[in-house]
């Protein structure tokens, strides 16, 4: 018999309410607040602790988690089991697995680091009520922000945690929220 986990959803007090609006929700609308905090409540994530954040850029509202938001919805999964994620550079060979994840065996340009030989980065996610883990593999060239100091020091980090969040947001069915790579923005936002 499965073990049901009963998960804690954040209940703020309205004292609570108040400060989260202030320090979280700088400009949003009574409605885009209570979407805010809906999320908040849904997916059992903190805006004090930086696991979920309301920005509005451009003139629209958008609400982002950070894959650690990610992460933390799928730990408080009854079925969660894991995940694996690597960067991928030329050189590297990817082999799919039975179980729908990927091998890597890596090249010699893996080893060595160089920068401008990766390609991208891979995630499989696995869940212990389904046979196949929910893989993605996401392309440097896509995301690659190069006027972003961030993406520009910590680009195998950075790519990570795109594939982490792609896979997580798939296999837990996570909708409403977006990662602030997946924003199409000229600017680099930042987010503390």
């Amino acid at each position: 018999m499965a073990t049901v986990v009963k998960e804690k959803r954040n209940q703020f007090q309205q004292e609570d309410v108040e400060h989260i609006r202030k320090a979280s929700a700088y400009g949003a609308t009574d409605d885009e607040f209570k979407t805010f905090l809906y999320l908040c409540k849904t997916y059992n994530l903190d805006p004090l602790k930086k696991e979920i954040y309301f920005i509005k850029y451009g003139g629209k509202s958008t609400i982002i988690t950070s894959r650690d938001g990610y992460l933390k919805i799928a730990n408080l999964n009854e079925h969660f089991d894991g995940i694996e994620s690597d960067v991928v550079y030329q050189g590297d060979v990817l082999t799919k697995k039975e179980d729908g994840s990927l091998h890597i065996t890596y090249g010699q340009e893996h080893l060595a680091f160089d920068k401008s030989k990766l390609t991208g980065a891979f995630c499989s996610v696995f869940r212990k009520d389904r046979a196949k883990a929910t893989t993605v593999f996401v392309s440097i060239k896509e995301y690659y922000k190069k006027d972003a100091p961030i993406w520009q020091q910590y680009t195998n980090a950075m790519i990570l945690k795109v594939a982490e969040a792609m896979a997580l947001k798939r296999a837990f069915a996570i909708s409403g929220l977006v990662t602030r790579e997946e924003i199409e923005d000229k600017e680099p936002m930042e987010i503390e």
